[in-house]
């Protein structure tokens, strides 16, 4: 539980929580609250990745390739989810 419950995952479920919050009370707002996400995530993703690169080369660990497989996946997934999307407009 310990693993789960960190101030980064904690930071982003309130993230999501504002978000939900913006869309609700101010929906002409969410597309820049989006922007911001992004502009966000990116470096803290970044860093995440720096830390896991290090700690893979000081403990022999496989974290570092197996996210960016996990990140490979998600990425091909939602491409395929769009062109889904693009192909059968409702």
């Amino acid at each position: 539980m310990k693993q789960l419950i960190t101030p980064v995952n904690i930071a982003f479920f309130l993230w999501g929580l504002v978000l939900v919050t913006i869309a609700q009370l101010h929906p002409e707002y969410t597309r820049y609250f989006l922007y911001l996400s992004i502009i966000v995530i990116i470096p803290v993703t970044v860093i995440n990745m720096i830390k896991m690169k290090r700690e893979d080369k000081r403990n022999r660990t496989m974290l570092f390739s197996a996210s960016i497989y996990r990140m490979l996946f998600m990425a091909i997934l939602l491409g395929f989810v769009f062109f889904m999307t693009k192909l059968n407009p409702m």
